[in-house]
């Protein structure tokens, strides 16, 4: 026998080294374990079919800055205040995109962590969120704050090279209201009582740049100049709109073409050339105006439909480019804009109402909760796409179908 130490106790000395290894590389690799979860907790996760996300993940992740000049209105002391608003907001977006019947259950749904996650320091009493949303917000502010995350997200696309606004569509859609809601209407053309909701949308993004609640009776076209303004007023520079026959009035057609807008529309099978707007007509209208101060001599096309627009003479201007979109109906091009517009608005508010509370069984009767309705869904699709942009995502901004 020798003098070294046995098989058996070599064997236990190999194992307790290796032991040791073993735990100190299961330490280490733990602490990167534990590292790497955090980073992954801390990474933007884009709601997909793939890898759907919970709507408060989903909420906190807004950087609410930018919204506090409509609050400031509401807060005497705003500046002092203002960091307790953070969690706040992103509260109030949970609430609009995580379509819960109403503010109690929304503020149910969530745990004190969850309540964490969103930026407070513990779970805030109801209170305090229902005042917030029903008094310093509420429903008439609601266009205010649809407004300003539009001016954010045109800032922040802007850097990105990416212009809204270029592209649009309009349209309205019916929404059906409660039995004996007093201040619905009976509409003979939908066969049921309700509102309307008029929506402008940037036709490459889905993104609605301006909305319009509406009587279920009331002619949406009287909205095409108030939408064009809005859209002026975000600094977007409008170049093409694609609308439906309601919306191509002679003032609609001469206000959007003077402004450098090319308007597009259905032509109704009724419809024919207006004989006052050829240009031996329109001339003779213009020569009316002889002995005004700004009249010019041998004015060029142009100047002569921009001064006629000016006298409210819409039917002349307006019939004058009616006439030639009269001529190019039956051409491709202009056949396939007015489709494009058709099939892709019809998706949209499919989508809306699928997505969002706006068509999902009111709660509410009255004009007040149409409005309410109208605006939670509008709002809910911007600040899915503020969202989105905040963190470097480009694509499908509206899309509300993957966060649960």
């Amino acid at each position: 026998m020798g003098y070294g130490m046995s098989e058996i106790d070599i064997e236990r000395k190999i194992e307790k080294y290796w032991g040791r290894v073993d735990r100190q590389l299961n330490i280490e690799d733990e602490a990167e374990f534990k590292q790497m979860l955090q980073e992954i907790e801390d990474q933007f996760i884009n709601p997909t079919e793939d890898n759907p996300v919970k709507a408060v993940d989903f909420a906190r992740w807004l950087n609410p800055e930018s919204l506090f000049v409509v609050l400031k209105l509401s807060y005497p002391y705003f500046e002092y205040i203002k960091n307790r608003f953070e969690p706040r907001i992103r509260f109030f977006v949970y609430f609009l995109i995580s379509r819960k019947k109403n503010l109690w259950q929304t503020y149910k749904s969530l745990t004190e962590e969850e309540y964490i996650l969103l930026g407070f320091r513990s779970k805030p009493t109801y209170k305090l969120l229902r005042e917030f949303i029903y008094e310093r917000i509420g429903v008439s502010r609601f266009q205010d704050v649809f407004k300003q995350v539009l001016k954010e997200l045109v800032f922040l696309l802007k850097k990105k090279n990416i212009h809204l606004g270029r592209c649009v569509f309009q349209d309205a859609t019916d929404i059906r209201s409660l039995k004996h809601d007093p201040d619905a209407k009976y509409s003979g053309y939908y066969k049921h009582s309700g509102y309307k909701l008029d929506v402008t949308l940037d036709a490459e993004h889905d993104l609605p740049l301006c909305y319009i609640p509406m009587e279920i009776t009331s002619d949406e076209g009287k909205n095409l100049v108030p939408s064009q303004k809005q859209l002026t007023s975000l600094g977007l520079c409008e170049v093409e709109r694609v609308v439906d026959d309601k919306y191509a009035s002679f003032e609609n057609i001469a206000h959007s073409e003077i402004n450098k807008v090319s308007l597009y529309y259905k032509i109704a099978e009724n419809w024919v050339p207006t004989k006052k707007s050829d240009l031996k007509k329109l001339k003779k209208l213009y020569q009316k105006y002889h002995k005004e101060d700004d009249f010019q001599v041998n004015p060029d096309l142009d100047f002569m439909l921009r001064y006629l627009y000016q006298k409210r003479e819409y039917e002349s201007v307006g019939g004058y480019y009616r006439n030639q979109c009269i001529e190019e109906k039956d051409s491709e091009e202009y056949q396939k804009k007015c489709k494009k517009r058709s099939s892709h608005m019809e998706g949209f508010f499919g989508r809306v109402k699928n997505t969002t509370l706006l068509d999902d069984r009111p709660t509410k009767r009255g004009w007040k909760g149409f409005l309410f309705r109208a605006g939670t869904a509008m709002l809910s699709l911007v600040f899915a796409a503020l969202i989105r942009v905040q963190n470097n995502i480009f694509e499908h901004l509206t899309n509300l179908t993957y966060v649960t």
